[in-house]
Protein backbone atom coordinates (compact mmCIF):
# COMPACT_ATOMS: atom_id res chain seq x y z
CA UNK A 1 0.00 0.00 0.00
CA UNK A 2 0.80 3.13 -0.78
CA UNK A 3 0.82 5.47 2.13
CA UNK A 4 0.92 9.59 2.10
CA UNK A 5 1.49 11.91 5.28
CA UNK A 6 0.61 15.24 4.61
CA UNK A 7 1.50 17.17 7.69
CA UNK A 8 2.57 20.11 9.33
CA UNK A 9 6.33 19.11 10.65
CA UNK A 10 8.12 16.42 11.13
CA UNK A 11 11.71 15.61 12.80
CA UNK A 12 14.01 17.22 13.03
CA UNK A 13 10.87 19.48 14.20
CA UNK A 14 10.82 18.30 18.21
CA UNK A 15 7.55 17.48 19.48
CA UNK A 16 4.88 14.81 20.46
CA UNK A 17 3.14 15.15 17.40
CA UNK A 18 6.24 14.80 14.97
CA UNK A 19 7.73 11.91 16.96
CA UNK A 20 3.54 9.78 17.04
CA UNK A 21 4.13 10.96 12.97
CA UNK A 22 7.39 9.75 12.39
CA UNK A 23 7.32 6.38 14.64
CA UNK A 24 4.03 5.29 12.60
CA UNK A 25 5.23 5.89 9.26
CA UNK A 26 8.40 4.31 9.92
CA UNK A 27 7.04 1.49 11.58
CA UNK A 28 4.56 1.00 8.42
CA UNK A 29 7.73 0.99 6.15
CA UNK A 30 9.01 -1.73 8.54
CA UNK A 31 5.59 -3.51 7.25
CA UNK A 32 6.51 -3.33 3.58
CA UNK A 33 4.64 -0.63 2.83
CA UNK A 34 5.80 2.57 0.53
CA UNK A 35 5.21 5.22 2.72
CA UNK A 36 5.60 8.85 1.89
CA UNK A 37 5.90 11.85 3.87
CA UNK A 38 4.88 15.55 2.65
CA UNK A 39 5.56 17.93 4.92
CA UNK A 40 5.64 21.61 5.91
CA UNK A 41 9.13 23.56 6.65
CA UNK A 42 11.33 26.13 6.92
CA UNK A 43 12.70 25.54 3.51
CA UNK A 44 12.19 23.35 0.39
CA UNK A 45 13.84 20.35 -0.23
CA UNK A 46 13.29 17.32 -2.85
CA UNK A 47 12.39 13.84 -1.52
CA UNK A 48 14.83 11.56 0.10
CA UNK A 49 14.92 8.85 1.86
CA UNK A 50 14.49 8.75 6.18
CA UNK A 51 14.75 6.21 8.18
CA UNK A 52 12.65 3.87 5.29
CA UNK A 53 10.37 7.20 4.84
CA UNK A 54 10.31 9.23 1.68
CA UNK A 55 10.35 12.70 2.84
CA UNK A 56 9.79 15.65 0.57
CA UNK A 57 9.54 19.68 2.30
CA UNK A 58 7.59 22.46 1.56
CA UNK A 59 8.22 25.90 2.17
CA UNK A 60 6.25 27.84 4.44
CA UNK A 61 5.45 31.36 4.43
CA UNK A 62 5.26 31.89 8.38
CA UNK A 63 4.72 29.61 11.69
CA UNK A 64 2.05 31.13 13.91
CA UNK A 65 2.93 30.73 17.77
CA UNK A 66 5.83 28.41 16.50
CA UNK A 67 2.73 25.54 15.80
CA UNK A 68 0.63 26.54 12.84
CA UNK A 69 2.72 26.42 9.60
CA UNK A 70 1.22 28.84 6.32
CA UNK A 71 2.67 27.25 3.10
CA UNK A 72 3.54 29.65 0.42
CA UNK A 73 1.19 29.87 -2.74
CA UNK A 74 4.35 27.86 -4.93
CA UNK A 75 4.44 25.62 -2.13
CA UNK A 76 1.21 24.53 -2.28
CA UNK A 77 0.91 23.72 -5.61
CA UNK A 78 4.13 22.14 -6.02
CA UNK A 79 2.31 19.93 -2.83
CA UNK A 80 -0.61 19.16 -4.82
CA UNK A 81 1.09 18.53 -7.95
CA UNK A 82 3.58 16.08 -6.36
CA UNK A 83 1.25 13.76 -3.88
CA UNK A 84 -0.98 13.49 -7.26
CA UNK A 85 1.95 12.19 -9.22
CA UNK A 86 3.21 9.67 -6.07
CA UNK A 87 -0.58 7.84 -6.20
CA UNK A 88 -1.19 7.44 -3.12
CA UNK A 89 -3.70 4.77 -2.34
CA UNK A 90 -4.42 6.44 0.73
CA UNK A 91 -3.74 9.76 2.57
CA UNK A 92 -2.91 10.43 6.56
CA UNK A 93 -3.47 13.77 7.98
CA UNK A 94 -3.19 14.60 11.76
CA UNK A 95 -5.28 17.37 13.67
CA UNK A 96 -7.90 19.21 12.62
CA UNK A 97 -6.47 22.91 12.73
CA UNK A 98 -3.49 22.55 10.31
CA UNK A 99 -3.43 23.45 6.81
CA UNK A 100 -2.26 20.05 5.43
CA UNK A 101 -4.79 18.45 7.39
CA UNK A 102 -7.26 20.66 4.80
CA UNK A 103 -5.23 20.24 1.98
CA UNK A 104 -5.10 16.52 2.63
CA UNK A 105 -8.99 15.80 3.21
CA UNK A 106 -9.65 17.84 0.14
CA UNK A 107 -6.93 16.18 -1.99
CA UNK A 108 -8.09 12.50 -1.30
CA UNK A 109 -11.25 13.16 -2.31
CA UNK A 110 -10.26 14.75 -5.59
CA UNK A 111 -8.04 11.83 -6.15
CA UNK A 112 -11.14 9.07 -4.95
CA UNK A 113 -8.70 7.06 -1.78
CA UNK A 114 -9.80 7.15 1.69
CA UNK A 115 -8.07 9.94 3.72
CA UNK A 116 -7.77 8.81 8.07
CA UNK A 117 -6.91 12.00 10.27
CA UNK A 118 -6.12 11.54 13.46
CA UNK A 119 -6.82 13.95 16.08
CA UNK A 120 -4.97 14.69 18.57
CA UNK A 121 -6.61 17.79 20.14
CA UNK A 122 -8.57 16.48 23.95
CA UNK A 123 -10.08 20.21 23.35
CA UNK A 124 -9.65 23.77 21.97
CA UNK A 125 -6.47 25.28 22.08
CA UNK A 126 -5.26 26.81 24.90
CA UNK A 127 -3.36 30.09 24.82
CA UNK A 128 -2.98 33.14 27.08
CA UNK A 129 -3.39 35.04 24.10
CA UNK A 130 -6.90 36.75 23.34
CA UNK A 131 -6.23 36.40 19.25
CA UNK A 132 -5.43 32.69 19.51
CA UNK A 133 -7.95 31.90 21.74
CA UNK A 134 -10.08 33.67 19.79
CA UNK A 135 -8.65 32.45 15.74
CA UNK A 136 -8.46 29.06 16.78
CA UNK A 137 -11.98 28.30 17.98
CA UNK A 138 -13.17 30.14 14.41
CA UNK A 139 -10.45 27.48 12.64
CA UNK A 140 -12.06 24.91 14.56
CA UNK A 141 -16.00 25.93 14.15
CA UNK A 142 -15.22 26.06 10.33
CA UNK A 143 -12.06 24.40 8.12
CA UNK A 144 -11.32 21.82 12.06
CA UNK A 145 -15.13 20.90 11.66
CA UNK A 146 -15.24 20.33 7.80
CA UNK A 147 -12.41 18.07 7.71
CA UNK A 148 -13.65 16.26 10.88
CA UNK A 149 -16.59 15.58 8.89
CA UNK A 150 -15.44 14.78 5.09
CA UNK A 151 -12.60 12.23 6.40
CA UNK A 152 -13.30 8.69 5.05
CA UNK A 153 -12.03 7.91 8.97
CA UNK A 154 -11.46 9.82 12.28
CA UNK A 155 -9.59 7.99 14.85
CA UNK A 156 -8.27 9.92 18.39
CA UNK A 157 -5.37 9.79 20.28
CA UNK A 158 -7.87 8.91 23.41
CA UNK A 159 -10.50 8.81 24.52
CA UNK A 160 -10.63 12.82 25.48
CA UNK A 161 -9.47 13.38 22.03
CA UNK A 162 -12.29 11.01 20.76
CA UNK A 163 -15.15 12.56 23.16
CA UNK A 164 -13.47 15.88 21.81
CA UNK A 165 -14.43 15.05 18.04
CA UNK A 166 -18.06 14.39 18.96
CA UNK A 167 -18.45 17.46 20.80
CA UNK A 168 -17.06 19.81 17.76
CA UNK A 169 -18.17 18.02 14.74
CA UNK A 170 -20.61 15.18 15.75
CA UNK A 171 -18.87 12.25 14.60
CA UNK A 172 -17.66 8.87 16.42
CA UNK A 173 -13.67 8.66 16.04
CA UNK A 174 -12.19 5.59 16.66
CA UNK A 175 -9.82 5.01 19.73
CA UNK A 176 -6.12 4.77 18.50
CA UNK A 177 -4.39 5.63 21.60
CA UNK A 178 -0.77 6.86 20.88
CA UNK A 179 2.33 4.33 22.14
CA UNK A 180 6.23 5.00 22.21
CA UNK A 181 9.03 3.39 20.49
CA UNK A 182 11.21 1.83 22.79
CA UNK A 183 14.91 2.82 23.57
CA UNK A 184 17.81 0.44 22.90
CA UNK A 185 20.37 2.96 23.08
CA UNK A 186 19.87 4.53 26.99
CA UNK A 187 22.60 3.80 29.08
CA UNK A 188 23.68 4.95 32.50
CA UNK A 189 21.47 5.61 35.83
CA UNK A 190 19.22 4.47 37.27
CA UNK A 191 18.16 7.82 38.90
CA UNK A 192 15.82 7.07 41.33
CA UNK A 193 16.41 11.04 43.44
CA UNK A 194 15.69 12.84 39.72
CA UNK A 195 12.96 14.76 38.71
CA UNK A 196 12.34 15.58 35.60
CA UNK A 197 10.73 17.87 32.84
CA UNK A 198 10.00 16.31 29.92
CA UNK A 199 7.72 18.71 27.00
CA UNK A 200 8.08 21.67 24.87
CA UNK A 201 9.10 24.82 26.57
CA UNK A 202 5.64 26.81 26.15
CA UNK A 203 3.04 28.66 27.92
CA UNK A 204 0.28 26.17 29.76
CA UNK A 205 3.43 23.07 29.62
CA UNK A 206 4.46 24.08 33.33
CA UNK A 207 8.04 24.53 33.09
CA UNK A 208 7.50 27.08 35.45
CA UNK A 209 5.22 24.89 38.12
CA UNK A 210 8.15 22.60 37.38
CA UNK A 211 10.97 24.75 39.02
CA UNK A 212 8.43 25.58 41.60
CA UNK A 213 8.19 22.09 42.81
CA UNK A 214 12.30 22.29 42.63
CA UNK A 215 12.53 25.27 44.50
CA UNK A 216 10.15 23.93 47.36
CA UNK A 217 12.26 20.35 47.78
CA UNK A 218 15.27 22.47 47.86
CA UNK A 219 13.77 24.19 50.82
CA UNK A 220 12.82 21.51 52.68
CA UNK A 221 16.26 20.15 52.46
CA UNK A 222 15.34 17.32 50.17
CA UNK A 223 18.64 15.20 48.05
CA UNK A 224 17.21 15.83 44.32
CA UNK A 225 18.72 16.93 41.39
CA UNK A 226 16.48 17.78 38.34
CA UNK A 227 16.99 17.72 34.19
CA UNK A 228 14.57 19.60 32.12
CA UNK A 229 14.09 18.39 28.61
CA UNK A 230 12.78 19.88 25.44
CA UNK A 231 12.95 23.24 23.11
CA UNK A 232 10.70 25.37 22.60
CA UNK A 233 10.81 29.83 22.78
CA UNK A 234 10.55 29.88 26.02
CA UNK A 235 13.22 28.00 26.64
CA UNK A 236 15.56 30.59 27.56
CA UNK A 237 12.85 32.07 29.88
CA UNK A 238 13.43 28.90 31.75
CA UNK A 239 17.52 29.21 31.85
CA UNK A 240 16.88 32.56 32.77
CA UNK A 241 14.28 31.73 35.78
CA UNK A 242 16.38 29.16 36.96
CA UNK A 243 19.31 31.38 37.56
CA UNK A 244 16.91 34.26 39.30
CA UNK A 245 15.64 31.28 41.87
CA UNK A 246 19.09 30.60 42.15
CA UNK A 247 18.78 26.53 41.14
CA UNK A 248 21.61 26.30 39.40
CA UNK A 249 23.43 23.81 41.21
CA UNK A 250 20.35 21.25 40.97
CA UNK A 251 18.59 21.94 37.86
CA UNK A 252 19.90 21.53 34.22
CA UNK A 253 18.42 22.66 31.18
CA UNK A 254 19.63 20.57 28.44
CA UNK A 255 17.02 21.71 26.07
CA UNK A 256 16.35 19.36 22.85
CA UNK A 257 17.62 15.95 23.30
CA UNK A 258 17.97 12.55 21.74
CA UNK A 259 15.31 9.84 21.87
CA UNK A 260 18.25 7.68 23.75
CA UNK A 261 19.22 10.53 26.02
CA UNK A 262 15.63 10.96 27.36
CA UNK A 263 15.53 7.34 28.44
CA UNK A 264 18.97 7.64 29.92
CA UNK A 265 17.78 10.86 31.60
CA UNK A 266 14.23 9.23 32.59
CA UNK A 267 15.60 6.11 34.37
CA UNK A 268 14.18 5.28 37.37
CA UNK A 269 13.38 8.99 37.88
CA UNK A 270 10.08 11.16 39.22
CA UNK A 271 8.44 12.75 35.45
CA UNK A 272 6.76 15.71 37.15
CA UNK A 273 3.75 16.74 34.42
CA UNK A 274 2.32 20.18 35.38
CA UNK A 275 0.49 20.71 31.90
CA UNK A 276 -2.45 23.01 31.84
CA UNK A 277 -3.15 22.45 28.00
CA UNK A 278 -5.70 20.57 26.14
CA UNK A 279 -3.02 17.91 25.68
CA UNK A 280 -4.16 13.89 23.83
CA UNK A 281 -2.64 11.03 24.64
CA UNK A 282 1.09 12.44 25.90
CA UNK A 283 3.80 10.27 25.19
CA UNK A 284 6.15 12.18 28.01
CA UNK A 285 4.31 9.72 30.39
CA UNK A 286 4.45 6.43 28.35
CA UNK A 287 8.00 6.81 27.89
CA UNK A 288 8.84 7.82 31.80
CA UNK A 289 6.96 4.64 32.78
CA UNK A 290 8.81 2.31 29.61
CA UNK A 291 12.46 3.98 31.04
CA UNK A 292 11.37 2.12 34.61
CA UNK A 293 10.53 5.90 35.97
CA UNK A 294 7.20 7.08 38.12
CA UNK A 295 5.29 10.03 36.78
CA UNK A 296 3.64 12.43 38.89
CA UNK A 297 0.69 14.41 36.56
CA UNK A 298 -2.34 17.00 37.14
CA UNK A 299 -5.62 14.78 36.53
CA UNK A 300 -6.90 15.22 32.49
CA UNK A 301 -3.50 13.26 31.57
CA UNK A 302 -5.49 10.64 29.28
CA UNK A 303 -2.31 8.53 29.16
CA UNK A 304 -1.42 9.04 33.19
CA UNK A 305 -5.59 8.01 33.65
CA UNK A 306 -5.06 4.69 30.59
CA UNK A 307 -1.66 3.67 32.68
CA UNK A 308 -3.08 3.80 35.67
CA UNK A 309 -5.85 1.15 34.88
CA UNK A 310 -2.96 -0.72 34.05
CA UNK A 311 -1.21 -0.47 37.27
CA UNK A 312 1.59 1.67 35.92
CA UNK A 313 3.35 4.07 39.15
CA UNK A 314 1.61 6.95 37.95
CA UNK A 315 0.24 9.40 40.59
CA UNK A 316 -2.89 11.67 39.95
CA UNK A 317 -3.26 14.69 41.87
CA UNK A 318 -6.10 17.57 41.09
CA UNK A 319 -5.09 19.91 37.98
CA UNK A 320 -3.79 22.88 39.20
CA UNK A 321 -2.64 22.04 42.55
CA UNK A 322 0.77 23.01 43.03
CA UNK A 323 1.02 22.06 46.91
CA UNK A 324 -0.53 18.37 46.03
CA UNK A 325 1.92 18.15 43.55
CA UNK A 326 4.70 18.81 45.44
CA UNK A 327 3.16 15.97 48.38
CA UNK A 328 2.92 13.60 45.54
CA UNK A 329 6.64 14.15 44.41
CA UNK A 330 8.08 14.04 47.63
CA UNK A 331 6.27 11.22 48.39
CA UNK A 332 8.07 9.25 45.36
CA UNK A 333 11.54 10.72 46.70
CA UNK A 334 11.16 9.36 50.06
CA UNK A 335 9.84 5.84 49.05
CA UNK A 336 9.88 5.51 44.96
CA UNK A 337 7.10 3.24 43.58
CA UNK A 338 8.00 -0.32 42.37
CA UNK A 339 8.72 0.20 38.05
CA UNK A 340 5.91 -1.46 35.77
CA UNK A 341 7.36 -4.63 34.25
CA UNK A 342 8.68 -4.40 31.14
CA UNK A 343 6.36 -7.15 29.03
CA UNK A 344 3.41 -5.60 30.07
CA UNK A 345 4.49 -2.78 28.22
CA UNK A 346 4.09 -4.19 24.53
CA UNK A 347 0.57 -2.99 24.21
CA UNK A 348 1.68 0.38 24.00
CA UNK A 349 4.66 0.00 21.51
CA UNK A 350 4.28 1.15 17.78
CA UNK A 351 5.07 -2.31 16.21
CA UNK A 352 1.82 -3.20 17.85
CA UNK A 353 -0.08 0.40 16.93
CA UNK A 354 1.58 0.18 13.70
CA UNK A 355 -0.23 -3.28 12.69
CA UNK A 356 -3.20 -1.39 13.99
CA UNK A 357 -3.21 1.34 11.76
CA UNK A 358 -2.68 -1.22 8.96
CA UNK A 359 -5.95 -2.80 9.40
CA UNK A 360 -7.94 0.24 9.33
CA UNK A 361 -6.35 1.20 6.29
CA UNK A 362 -6.66 -2.38 4.80
CA UNK A 363 -10.55 -2.02 5.85
CA UNK A 364 -10.75 1.43 3.94
CA UNK A 365 -8.86 0.58 0.56
CA UNK A 366 -10.59 -3.02 -0.01
CA UNK A 367 -11.90 -3.15 -3.32
CA UNK A 368 -9.48 -0.48 -4.54
CA UNK A 369 -6.59 -1.24 -7.12
CA UNK A 370 -3.01 -1.58 -6.43
CA UNK A 371 -1.12 1.42 -7.20
CA UNK A 372 2.39 -0.35 -6.86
Amino acid sequence: MRIAFMVSSYPPAIGGLERHIADLAEELASLGHTVGVFTLAPRSRPMRRENGVEVCRYAEIVRVGDVLGLPTAPALRRLREEVKAWRPDAISVHTRFFPPTWFGVLLARRLGVPSVLTEHGSGHVVSESTLVHVASRVVDGTLGRWALRRASLVLGISRGATAFVDRLAGRRAVLFQNAVRLSAGASGGPHPERIVFLGRMVGGKGWDTFLEVAGELRRRGVAFDAVMLGDGPELEQARAEVARLALADVVDVRGGVSHAEVYEALRSAVLVNPTLLAEGFQTTVMEAVAAGGRVVTYAGSQSGEALVEDGAPVTIVPRGDKAALCEAVLAELAQPSAPFAAERFAQWTWPERAREYEALLAGLTAGQPGRD
